[in-house]
């Protein structure tokens, strides 16, 4: 396959622009900034119409590190996660989509999770079912076409993605606890969580 018919993994500068409206651009050291300049993202610019994913990766990175420097790593990828749709469901647009997944109940707004995720990148999709026990199995995906332009790197952030999808139930009133990422290889393109169902023996 030519490079030039790779199709590469982007997310939209909205996604990014909430990023930074999270971690407000005050609380970031010169340091910080000039490596985000370093990698794309020149924050006395306008933003652009969509990011990388390495760049989208670094942001976070440096982010997490901003807002979160006592926690390991992991744990402040996963706070960002939790945070940044935190902040999304404090906006007025935020609390009208809250509201009206939670007039459409919990369950159908478990299918809306690939058409949310695919309003803000534009390769990952999601799938949930449920399992014997009445937990809650929920998998992302990078789309396969995808897949060769990221060549060993993995397109998602496992730990992001569950602080995410956390907050997203928790704000849609499922009843669920939080996701628990099962065992995957650091370049996997795939990320499963199980969420038990509240009230269920741990």
């Amino acid at each position: 396959m030519r490079m030039a018919d790779l199709k590469e993994p982007v997310v939209f500068s909205h996604v990014v622009e909430s990023l930074f409206k999270l971690v407000r651009k005050e609380r970031l050291n010169a340091e910080q900034r000039k490596r985000l300049k370093a990698i794309g993202i020149d924050l006395d610019q306008p933003f652009l119409v969509a990011y990388s994913l390495p760049t989208w990766f670094g942001a976070v990175g440096v982010c997490a590190e901003a807002l979160f420097p006592e926690l390991p790593l992991e744990e402040a990828h996963y706070r960002i996660g939790q945070e940044l749709v935190s902040t999304f469901g404090r906006t007025n647009i935020g609390r009208a989509v809250f509201f009206f997944l939670r007039m459409l109940g919990w369950e159908h707004s478990l299918s809306r999770i690939t058409r949310g995720l695919q309003s803000g990148t534009n390769f990952l999709t999601a799938s949930t079912r449920y399992l014997p026990d009445g937990s809650l199995e929920v998998c992302f995906d990078v789309m396969p076409e995808f897949h060769a332009s990221l060549g060993g790197q993995s397109g998602i952030d496992p730990h992001f993605m569950n602080g995410n999808m956390d907050t997203m139930m928790a704000l849609v009133g499922a009843p669920f606890r939080g996701g628990v990422l099962q065992p995957r290889a650091p370049s996997a393109q795939k990320a499963i969580y199980i969420l038990p169902r509240k009230g269920a023996p741990p």
